[in-house]
């Protein structure tokens, strides 16, 4: 059975902050009526989805909602919708579709004028034998509003219509083989799933079982939008590949996650690395970018693009600590590198990169949205008991917009 691997550093015992009172915007925007005096809908809809450690160390999801992305000092959740352990949030055709963090389940809301949650739709998968933990957002893939991919048994993928809640089936075809020397095969994770142009990709990676080497190769799987079929396999020279983006072109960038890239330092195991596949499919072996001449000699890990040829990475900032890489692995080194992890703007038209230096350090990964063409950034204390949310400004500075308790995993449009 596959353990559930957010990704996240195991945090220390979070001091929940005490919640507080809902956004007044969403408050008074759900008063507005027309001329005819009916009660009408906000213009937009935002869902505000953070996890919240408690003092038992176990968890829970709130989602937030309000009608502006102009929230101004804290956002408290006391009227939050309140969910069992990691429970993710998604948006379609101007609906939330909510994952449940003990059952294998998926609720669509509306909400209407008032703001309360209007139950759609349940979606349940336990009849394809997915644990209670595996029908999170995080393992899903779409194509578009009406077809989605839910990760099971690591290369199948149960096919349902996220607009209509309906399953269509389930697709077990693979050409990839189960173990790579002493490594394992396994699913990536889709931190958050979106809307790309073209077919599904898909990456999987090899890995020792506890998540620190990884193979040197990670194969990317496309499938047929008809069939559902594997219709081809990439094999990327890069290890745990994970986090996707994508371009105004269409191309599509592969970065790993937070699994620890620290040991290949010390010479174990492959080097991370961050590659291009072209819209019409294949490796984008043009596009080499020697980024860590643009930081310095900083390694960069976790990489996203953002628009207008800019993307957004953590650089391991390995000059402020003292070491030998040279002399063997050293866990107090390792553990003292992770403290030193920076967010950077990439520029990828002037092949250039500057240090955002109004975000703090913070771990090798980070959690982003992009709303209305705006970015915000999510960065939680060192406590793991709340989160700054920064908006990044096109001159490529953060400026400090709210903060919220718990961990911030995702912000998205609703209507």
């Amino acid at each position: 059975m596959r353990s559930f691997h957010l990704g996240f550093p195991l945090p220390r015992r979070a001091n929940v902050v005490s919640l507080l009172v809902f956004s007044s915007a969403l408050e008074v925007a759900c008063e507005a009526t027309s001329d005819e005096g009916e009660d009408v809908p906000a213009e937009r809809l935002y869902a505000l989805q953070t996890f919240v450690y408690q003092p038992d160390d176990s968890t829970l999801s709130y989602v937030a909602l309000t009608d502006t992305l102009d929230v101004q000092g804290e956002l408290p959740l006391s009227n939050a919708r309140e969910f069992s352990g990691y429970s993710f949030i998604s948006g379609i055709g101007g609906d939330l579709l909510v994952s449940s963090g003990d059952k294998p389940e998926i609720t669509k809301y509306g909400v209407d004028a008032y703001g309360a949650w209007i139950e759609l739709g349940r979606l349940n998968f336990g009849a394809y034998g997915v644990p209670s933990y595996g029908a999170g957002f995080e393992r899903h893939w779409y194509l578009d509003e009406r077809v989605a991919y839910l990760t099971h048994e690591v290369v199948g993928r149960i096919v349902w219509d996220p607009t209509d809640m309906v399953i269509v089936g389930e697709v077990l075809d693979t050409t990839l083989p189960a173990m790579l020397g002493d490594k394992v095969l396994d699913a990536a994770f889709n931190r958050p799933p979106l809307f790309y142009e073209g077919p599904v990709l898909k990456p999987f990676y090899y890995r020792d079982e506890d998540w620190n080497i990884f193979g040197e190769v990670s194969p990317i799987v496309s499938y047929d939008p008809v069939t559902h079929a594997e219709s081809s396999v990439i094999q990327a020279p890069c290890p745990g590949l994970e986090v996707m983006s994508q371009d105004e072109q269409g191309n599509t960038y592969f970065s790993a996650w937070t699994y620890d890239p620290i040991p290949s330092l010390f010479g174990q195991g492959p080097t991370p690395c961050i590659l291009r596949v072209k819209l019409g499919g294949g490796i984008d072996e043009t596009w080499a970018p020697d980024f860590r001449a643009w930081t310095g000699g900083r390694p960069v890990h976790v990489f996203r693009y953002v628009r207008d040829g800019k993307a957004i990475g953590t650089v391991l900032h390995t000059d402020e600590v003292q070491g030998d890489f040279s002399a063997g692995y050293d866990e107090y080194l390792a553990e003292e590198l992770h403290n030193h992890w920076r967010l950077w703007e990439f520029d990828l038209v002037n092949a250039s990169a500057r240090l955002i230096e109004e975000i703090p350090a913070s771990g090798s990964g980070f959690s982003m949205a992009e709303i209305d063409d705006r970015t915000f950034l999510f960065v939680p204390n060192a406590e793991w008991s709340a989160s700054t949310v920064y908006e990044l400004g096109l001159d490529g500075h953060a400026t400090p917009r709210f903060d919220v308790a718990g961990i911030v995993n995702n912000w998205l449009r609703v209507r």
